[in-house]
């Protein structure tokens, strides 16, 4: 045995900044905590929105947009996701994997762009979202100077699902509004400016 390639073991706040080679697996009640909140985002908006239709949702439960993002795509299997968002954390990459892992047999594109303050201050965080995406082809993540928080699912010729609200991917416990739209041109044009950003800051 090689005892000189053993990681040095690390403890209290210098532990906190060691990075997994996997996603931390949740136990106990943190795993509770976390299907109850996936429970409170599917029952977020039940009936979706038809063509040329849009609802208004007011988040009030202690739940990740991140959620209702990955039950949205179980329900309408995009053919894209597009995600603008000010932050994100572990949580929420996990969650994004997950569908990713389920959809390996039919690659689901996955962009993730993020701004450039919140990439800035925690680059290794974003480091270790890159080795988490980078088993799945098709997922760009970047940074921009972008405050803008929209989900855009493509759901094929003529048909598409916005998002748009005040809602971070992650939670901060507010209530946060969300408008959900079933509009293609409403779709495109949101894609169109969030493919230009991540063409400029990819690799950041």
């Amino acid at each position: 045995m090689d005892f000189g390639a053993i990681p040095r073991p690390v403890f209290g706040r210098a532990a906190q900044h060691g990075q997994p080679t996997h996603p931390p697996v949740m136990k106990g009640k943190a795993a509770a905590r976390h299907r109850k909140a996936a429970r409170q985002a599917a029952d977020l908006c039940p009936d979706l929105p038809g063509m040329g239709e849009h609802c208004h949702c007011m988040m009030t439960g202690f739940y990740d947009l991140a959620q209702v993002v990955v039950d949205v795509a179980r329900r309408v299997k995009p053919r894209a996701l597009r995600i603008a968002t000010l932050c994100w954390n572990k949580r929420n990459v996990v969650d994004l994997t997950g569908l990713l892992e389920e959809r390996a047999g039919d690659p689901l594109p996955l962009t993730l762009l993020a701004s450039d303050f919140f990439a800035k201050h925690n680059k290794d965080l974003v480091e270790w979202a890159r080795e988490q995406f980078q088993p799945y082809s098709g997922v760009r993540l970047a940074s921009a100077r972008s405050h803008c928080k929209v989900v855009c699912y493509d759901l094929g010729p003529g048909d598409g699902l916005v998002f748009e609200g005040s809602a971070n991917l992650r939670t901060n416990r507010n209530r946060e509004q969300l408008t959900i739209i079933r509009d293609r041109e409403t779709h495109d044009w949101h894609a169109t400016w969030i493919d230009r950003l991540v063409s400029d800051g990819e690799g950041k």
